[in-house]
């Protein structure tokens, strides 16, 4: 199963809110929440996540490269 275990523990070492990413992306709080509990976010996404609130774009990828480094 995925998770977004690093990218959660990210945005609490950095104190990154919900609020601040729905903000940055012009979504609502709500997509936020289902975005990072397993809906994913998009390339384009990421990008955006990266350059205005400079989390780095491992940290969305982290969990894929430990599953797939497992089998």
């Amino acid at each position: 199963m995925l998770t977004n275990s690093g990218l959660v523990s990210y945005l609490v070492v950095h104190k990154i809110r919900q609020k601040t990413i729905a903000d940055a992306l012009d979504v609502s709080i709500s997509t936020v929440y289902r975005k990072i509990k397993g809906l994913g976010f998009t390339q384009q996404e990421v990008y955006m996540l990266n350059q205005k609130l400079d989390i780095p774009i491992h940290t969305f990828y982290d969990e894929i490269i430990e599953l797939t480094e497992e089998q």
